[in-house]
């Protein structure tokens, strides 16, 4: 096992791990490492953290997770409570109704940013390297070494690719490889107040003909909004209509609060992004180096597990390497234990995406009726698997 006393008699650079990307898994990553004794270092090459990002749910497994690095209360007094995710059509009625709790543990919805300078503020200044933009990683039989684009560099034991969808690191690793194109394109903003009717515990999301919309309060008296449509993704280049307008003409006649909130939000605001995800392929271990979040896995979000995931695989990882001497096996048993799971979930989700996403009319009623046929308390038990993290 790694202990603290084996690290601290090491040279810096044998004992370091060296992660690249401060968003949620990077973050999370070094704080879980921290709680195991172990020393890590986050390369970011924004020159400050800032509010970025729109909304997101983080389910009971992702709750789980900040429970043990000890700051679940604290993600909790920034978020919004969720006890009930409805499915409704364009009309607004009612199609199913899902309780997205787990062993006690809530579903919390909250503004990304939130949790991402709560997970900041837990780190040393020291920890965090800003401006650090990577260009490229070197491994030796003993050390990793990050290159920034500024000359800069720095060593390490370890390496952690969190660098997100497009990363870098990865790149390195495995070669450029292009995620999968899920056939439609996602919008999300928030808005500085609360519609009628979501005052409680609830968010929801509302299915129509290759279209979806939801609605989720977040903390702070705020409230998160996406909205997806079938569109093939834009050529490079491209002009971009303006993503107000052109929601407003997707969804000009489902049910209110959509076009009120669409109306209500500056189009500088809104997100848009087309939907990628990656079928699980090779390795994303080699030697030294491995990948967290995004970078391993990334996913549709239409199980909300992006983040959830990215937590989950930093308290293993820190798991595995501080019970280990050895940083490569302990890089391997990490991507042992969270292959299958994270490989589940992208096809769980890429599927359930391809559902939503149904734009036939007889397709779509069928899908609704099944949903209006199916108890809730069969939804609560299929969703056990996902919302249950084993440590």
């Amino acid at each position: 096992m790694a202990s603290a006393d084996a690290m601290a008699s090491a040279p810096p650079e044998l004992s370091r791990i060296l992660i690249a990307g401060a968003g949620i898994g990077g973050l999370a990553a070094a704080i879980a490492l921290r709680r195991h004794g172990l020393d890590a270092v986050v390369c970011e090459r924004a020159t400050e953290l800032r509010e970025v990002g729109a909304g997101l749910l983080l389910s009971p497994n992702a709750v789980a997770v900040l429970a043990l690095l000890g700051l679940a209360n604290p993600a909790r007094e920034r978020s919004r409570v969720i006890t009930e995710w409805r499915i409704l059509d364009p009309r607004g009625r009612p199609l199913h109704r899902l309780r997205p709790t787990h062993g006690g543990q809530p579903a919390l919805s909250l503004h990304r940013s939130d949790l991402q300078f709560l997970l900041q503020a837990q780190l040393d200044p020291a920890a965090l390297r800003l401006g650090f933009d990577v260009v490229r990683h070197a491994e030796s039989r003993a050390q990793v070494e990050l290159t920034a684009r500024s000359g800069e560099s720095v060593r390490g034991a370890v390496l952690v690719g969190a660098d997100g969808l497009n990363s870098r690191i990865r790149a390195g690793l495995l070669g450029e490889q292009a995620p999968r194109p899920c056939g439609y394109v996602g919008w999300r903003s928030v808005v500085p107040w609360i519609p009628a009717g979501y005052e409680g515990s609830c968010l929801s999301e509302s299915w129509g003909e290759g279209k979806r919309f939801g609605i989720s309060p977040l903390g702070g008296n705020r409230c998160y909004w996406y909205a997806t449509a079938n569109q093939p993704p834009r050529p490079a280049g491209a002009p971009a209509p303006d993503p107000r307008e052109e929601l407003l003409a997707l969804f000009r006649h489902w049910h209110a609060p959509v076009s009120e909130l669409i109306a209500a939000t500056p189009a500088e605001t809104i997100l848009r992004n087309d939907i990628l995800d990656r079928t699980s392929g090779a390795t994303w271990t080699h030697g030294r180096v491995t990948l967290l979040g995004d970078a391993a896995h990334p996913m549709s979000p239409n199980l909300g597990q992006g983040a959830c995931a990215a937590l989950e695989d930093a308290w293993i990882l820190a798991r595995e390497l501080a019970a280990t001497s050895c940083w490569p096996e302990g890089l391997v048993r990490y991507e042992k234990r969270r292959r299958a799971r994270t490989a589940w979930i992208t096809r769980a989700s890429h599927f359930l995406g391809n559902v939503i996403q149904l734009e036939n009319p007889a397709a779509t009623a069928m899908r609704d009726a099944v949903l209006r046929l199916t108890p809730g308390f069969c939804s609560d038990w299929s969703m056990r698997p996902l919302f249950r993290f084993q440590d």
